[in-house]
C-alpha cells in the first residue's frame, strides 16, 4: 500500500491557516512561534488528549462508585467550560475565509488554496477542528500543487515532524468524524 494510502482519510471542514517557512525553520523551529496565541491552543489539545485518555478510568471508577465518578466528571466539565472560555476568543466565527473544507488523514492533509506553493516547500499550518476548538500546529511539507477550479489551486501536503499526540488527535477527530456519519446514514435509513 502506498505510504500516502496507509492511513484513513476523511473529509472535514475546519479552520485553517498557513504560512510558508523556509527548510530550517520546518527542520529547526516549533510552528507555535509562527501563531499568535498559540500557547492557549496548545493548551486546550493537551486538555482534550488528557481527558480522552482517561474516559476509560471514568467508566471504570464509575463501576466502583457511582459519587466517585459523578464528582469527576463534575471537576472534568469545569476544566472542560475554562478550555472552551480560553478558546472562545480563538474560534474563528462563520463566515470565516479561515473555514475551508480538507481531506485529511493521520499523515497529511488536501486542501484548495488561492496560493499557489512549490512541491518540496513547507508551510507552517494552524488547524482547528469544528465545533470542538481543539486544535494543532505543526509543519507540513508540500506534495503537490495543481490548479484547481478558477484561480484556486489543490494542495496536498504531508505532516512534517508530527508528535504522537498531535497524530493521535487527528486520528481521534477522524474516529469522530465516521461515527457521526455513520449515525447520519443510520438516521436516514
Amino acid at each position: 500500500m502506498s505510504e500516502r494510502r496507509s492511513f484513513f482519510r476523511i473529509d472535514e471542514t475546519i479552520a485553517l491557516e498557513f504560512k510558508p517557512v523556509d527548510d530550517i525553520t520546518a527542520n529547526k523551529s516549533q510552528p507555535e512561534a509562527l501563531f499568535s496565541n498559540a500557547n492557549s491552543l496548545k493548551l486546550y489539545s493537551e486538555l482534550k488528549k488528557i481527558d480522552s485518555d482517561n474516559a476509560q478510568f471514568l467508566y471504570q471508577i464509575k463501576e466502583l462508585s457511582r459519587p466517585l465518578a459523578e464528582y469527576l466528571h463534575n471537576l472534568n466539565r469545569k476544566i472542560e467550560l475554562l478550555g472552551q472560555e480560553l478558546m472562545a476568543e480563538h474560534k474563528p466565527s462563520p463566515p470565516s475565509k479561515s473555514i475551508t473544507q480538507v481531506n485529511l488523514s493521520e499523515g497529511g492533509i488536501a486542501f484548495g488554496s488561492a496560493t499557489s506553493l512549490k512541491a518540496g516547500e513547507y508551510i507552517g499550518m494552524r488547524i482547528i477542528f469544528l465545533p470542538s476548538n481543539a486544535g494543532l500546529l505543526l509543519f507540513a511539507k508540500i506534495i503537490r500543487c495543481e490548479p484547481s477550479h478558477g484561480s484556486e489551486f489543490q494542495i496536498a501536503a504531508k505532516f512534517h515532524r508530527i508528535t504522537e499526540l498531535q497524530q493521535q488527535l487527528i486520528g481521534q477527530q477522524i474516529m469522530r468524524a465516521q461515527m457521526a456519519e455513520k449515525r447520519r446514514r443510520q438516521e436516514n435509513e
